[in-house]
Parts: structure tokens; C-alpha cells; sequence
């Protein structure tokens, strides 16, 4: 059973894009067009197709949302991890050299890019096996090792300049809920950044974001990459493998299901990496965060004005993360210094 929010692109990024960008990207790359299939893209196009009969990703953003410098931010990191001896999707060179192609019609620019394709299925939520959740855990904490020892040549921006954030009251009218990001943006910026809990992290650890192919995850698309707190990584995961009360009703199944979710990952994650006590103890800090996050882009990818119209799914998972945010009520309430 896979529960995701849906969460779109822009309706005016949308109408942006023409058949003309992708053909241009597309060969680009050297992409044969005619075999793409479009894929689901929370915040990019995303197209699988084939280059000498080697299927690979094609991923097109608009300028407004990345950057040619962070998008070539994002493949230092990726190349780093690759050559520290990670699985990851490495970037792909264009016909011309580049990992990262410009494509400019008319008024406006996108960002190309290509990548390596990855085995597997996407993973569901809460039922995969504890070893998969255990090699999650393990990867993100071989790659949290290996941030601390990253220097880039390029570096990406910090969480607080995520525009998920700095867009939030542009998206999300509501006032109360405006203070209450702002206060959970207070109360992070209080915490301390040291070399053993603050670094750059993959931003979107999720089920969208990993295949399993007989119980060995793939963990694809760094476009959320960003410093911040590892803590906050490990609480993107809770969140989104987390079912709401509206999939899952009982209190202690919710729990018994994220309790599973994160010992397994955890586990893992221990095996390459130390997070303190105290670290953890910020866990439901960054749900908090990842929250008002969620309800900002659906706010901004949904036609607010139709909201009766909207799945049942959608409607409660919105009235769930509000309430739970206007409220001060815990997404799950748990100790993780103690699990």
C-alpha cells in the first residue's frame, strides 16, 4: 500500500514547458525521445528513456526552482559519494561534456541533467522487510560519515534557504500557521552546528525517493540535498513511513509501525555513523519542520478553492498536518532517545 501526498509541480512552471525543451534536452543527452516514458516529478520533469539502448533518467527543472550551480552542487556531492564507494545514480555527460545543460526558449530557462538508472521498485510504506529498512539506515549513515568530510567546490544552500520555507507565507495565507513555522524556525536555529550532527544531507530520504530490488535499496534524486542537522534526515524518513490516522486509526499501531521503521533503521544507521543522544532528541523538532513544509506545497500545487472536490486522502492528510502544527500536537509521539 503506498500512501504519498500528492504534491505536484507548479500549474505555472507547467505551462512553461514545451514539447520543444524536452526534445532539446532530451537530445541533448542523447536521449532517444521516442522511447521516454514521464515519470512522477514532485518538483522536476522526470523521464526515463534510453541512450544506445541503456535505459537512463532525463530530469528537467525550471530555472526558477534550480540553478545551473546548485544542480552542479548536487552532482559534486553525488560524484564524491560514488567514488567513495556508495551506491548512488551517478550524472551522466551530455554529447558536449556537460553534466548540466541550459535550455533557453523565449523568456525562460530550464536545467537538464541525466542520470544512471536505478533496479528496483518503488518501496511501500510500512510493510517493506527490517533488513531493507536496516540497509536505509545504513546508507544514510555511511553518507552522514562521508558529509563530515566533504569540501565542496560548489556548496548548496542551507536548510532555512529551502524554498519550501522562505516561500511558506506565499503559499500559505493562514497566519497562525505562518507564527507557528516561525517558531519552529526559531527553536532550530538555536541548536548547535558541530562538525558530528550538522552537515549536507539528502534531504528527502523517503519512499519516493527509494527503490527496493530484492530487499537492497537504491537511493535516487539528491534535487532536495541541503545542510542541515543529520537529525533532520532521520526524521523526513519517519515522517513519510509514518501512515496517517486516516490509513491507520489505532494509536498503538501507528507506533508499533514506526517503533519497527526506525530500530531497524537505526540499527543500520549505527553501524556507520554516531548521532548523540541529544541529537535524537530533536527528532520531533524536524517532523514539526517537515510538516509545515508538506502543507506548504500542497498549498501550493493544489487548487485550494475546490478543496471539497479533493480525495479523501488529500483532505485528511492536510486537516491532519494543520491541526497537528496549530496544536502542538505530535505527528507520533515518541521517544527516540529511548527506542
Amino acid at each position: 500500500m503506498i500512501y504519498l501526498e500528492e504534491i505536484h509541480i507548479e500549474s505555472s512552471i507547467k505551462d512553461k514547458f514545451t514539447k520543444e525543451i524536452f526534445l532539446e534536452a532530451a537530445g541533448r543527452f542523447g536521449i532517444n525521445f521516442a522511447d521516454t516514458i514521464e515519470l512522477a516529478g514532485f518538483q522536476n520533469f522526470v523521464f526515463l528513456g534510453k541512450r544506445e539502448s541503456i535505459n537512463v533518467i532525463l530530469r528537467i527543472a525550471h530555472s526558477s526552482h534550480r540553478s545551473k550551480d546548485i544542480t552542479q552542487a548536487e552532482i559534486e556531492f553525488i560524484s564524491y559519494l560514488a567514488d567513495s564507494g556508495m551506491t548512488v545514480s551517478k550524472a551522466l555527460l551530455s554529447n558536449q561534456g556537460e553534466y548540466v545543460e541550459v535550455i533557453e526558449q523565449a523568456d525562460n530557462c530550464f536545467i537538464a541533467t541525466a542520470f544512471e538508472f536505478a533496479p528496483g521498485r518503488r518501496a511501500e510504506i510500512c510493510v517493506e522487510s527490517d533488513i531493507f529498512y536496516e540497509r536505509i539506515g545504513r546508507f544514510t549513515g555511511k553518507m552522514h560519515k562521508l558529509s563530515k568530510q566533504f569540501s565542496p567546490i560548489q556548496k548548496r544552500y542551507d536548510w532555512n534557504d529551502n524554498a519550501a520555507i522562505t516561500k511558506f507565507q506565499n503559499y500559505v495565507p493562514n497566519e497562525m500557521l505562518q507564527q507557528k513555522l516561525e517558531l519552529i524556525i526559531s527553536q532550530i536555529q538555536s541548536l548547535s552546528r558541530d562538525r558530528d550532527s550538522f552537515g549536507l544531507i539528502h534531504g528527502d530520504i523517503s519512499p519516493g525517493n527509494y527503490l527496493n530490488h530484492e530487499d537492497h535499496p537504491s537511493i535516487i534524486d539528491f534535487d532536495q540535498c541541503e545542510y542541515s542537522w543529520f537529525a533532520s534526515e532521520i526524521a523526513t524518513s519517519i515522517f513519510h513511513e509514518t501512515p496517517i490516522p486516516f490509513i491507520i486509526t489505532d494509536v498503538n499501531t501507528r507506533k508499533t509501525i514506526t517503533k519497527r521503521f526506525f530500530s531497524n533503521f537505526f540499527q543500520g544507521y549505527s553501524k556507520e555513523n554516531t548521532l548523540s543522544r541529544s541529537s535524537l532528541d530533536t527528532i520531533p523538532l524536524f517532523i514539526n519542520l517537515r510538516q509545515a513544509i508538506v502543507i506548504g506545497l500542497i498549498h501550493r500545487s493544489s487548487d485550494m478553492g475546490n478543496f471539497d472536490n479533493w480525495s479523501d486522502w488529500n483532505k485528511e492528510a492536510l486537516t491532519f498536518y494543520i491541526n497537528n502544527i496549530k496544536n502542538d500536537i505530535p505527528y507520533i509521539d515518541l521517544d527516540f532517545t529511548s527506542l
